[in-house]
């Protein structure tokens, strides 16, 4: 232990347990200010503690039952035995009982990975109206789109790295050819070992998109490979994947912020921007809808784009509390 003064296991064990006296419960604490390591240890002593402590109304714990648990996690050939616990009237274990608990987890390996896993945590990130980019355990970068939830364990040491997304998100995945990246996303799988690729998950009907690599992309029902190029759509109605050739060259644009369009209509230009921008634009007269566009923008902040296609169309555009508002008499056609 890591201590300035005489603090050993069985006073912690009795600090834990409640059954310290006044001159004791002192000492301990006294302990406990003197460095954040300390604080540490006895954090970690309580963790064993209520693990062990889970067990008390078991008068027979089988430990074998643990043992073939664990074993494909701690890799180890050790015997399992059969331990006996005695069930104490109190609430905790006294500081024997807490010490046995402890020299029996010892002895099946189970220690450490008690320890590993009360250090493990599950980060959530979360956008609202704004994008987000962040680096995984791995060395995967993934860029969230707005109003977009990521849920991942700071573990990515197991088989597989596996993460939850509900919303939009690009993914840039590290190559692990031992330890495949799962995306679970409202019902469906993306399965890759390393590549960059784009997930828009708001409902059932998941989109993929795939910029490099390779994609595995499944439902309950159904699965499909993706390679660059490619996107799929499960589409929920019809309970399908429906698989073509990337025709929108726009589906990376709210991360990129480069835009190209090629005789689009200013209905579909409008909607890509206000979703790349999470702006409101409104288009003030249907006619002007159907104009036709084509242009190119890199990195343009939204009331310049806004202007360029307003001179271009012959259109006007205003800002009215924090909305774009576009009319005019419209093209020609």
């Amino acid at each position: 232990m890591n201590r300035n003064q005489p603090i050993n296991d069985d006073l912690l064990g009795k600090f834990l347990a409640q059954e310290t006296d006044a001159h004791e419960s002192a000492l301990v604490e006294n302990w406990l200010k003197q460095n954040e390591a300390n604080q540490k240890e006895l954090d970690d002593y309580r963790f064993i503690w209520q693990q062990v402590s889970s067990l008390k109304e078991e008068k027979t714990v089988n430990v074998d039952a643990a043992w073939n648990k664990i074993k494909p996690k701690i890799n180890s050939s050790k015997e399992a035995k059969t331990a006996t616990f005695i069930p104490k009237k109190s609430k905790f274990f006294t500081p024997t009982s807490i010490a046995a608990g402890i020299t029996l987890l010892i002895g099946m390996g189970i220690l450490a990975i008690l320890l590993n896993q009360k250090n493990v945590e599950t980060i959530s990130l979360k956008t609202q109206n704004n994008t987000l980019e962040k680096t995984l355990p791995d060395g995967s970068v993934v860029f969230l789109n707005a109003n977009t939830s990521l849920n991942y364990s700071t573990d990515f040491q197991q088989d597989t790295r596996n993460v939850n997304l509900i919303g939009e998100a690009f993914f840039k995945v590290q190559h692990n050819d031992k330890k495949p990246f799962i995306i679970q996303a409202n019902g469906s799988d993306i399965k890759v070992l390393g590549t960059s690729f784009n997930v828009r998950a708001y409902d059932k009907n998941v989109k993929v998109s795939v910029e490099t690599g390779k994609v595995q992309f499944k439902n309950k029902t159904q699965q499909t490979l993706l390679i660059k190029g490619e996107e799929a759509q499960f589409e929920a109605k019809m309970d399908t994947i429906r698989k073509i050739t990337m025709v929108d060259k726009n589906v990376f644009s709210y991360k990129t912020k480069i835009f190209t369009f090629e005789n689009s209509s200013l209905e579909h230009v409008i909607n890509i921007l206000e979703e790349s921008y999470h702006t409101k634009i409104i288009l003030k007269n249907n006619h002007i809808k159907s104009c036709r566009l084509t242009t190119t923008f890199n990195n343009e902040t939204l009331p310049n784009a806004l202007n360029i296609i307003a001179e271009t169309l012959n259109l006007k555009v205003s800002e009215t509390a924090g909305k774009y508002i576009i009319d005019g008499a419209g093209c020609e056609e």
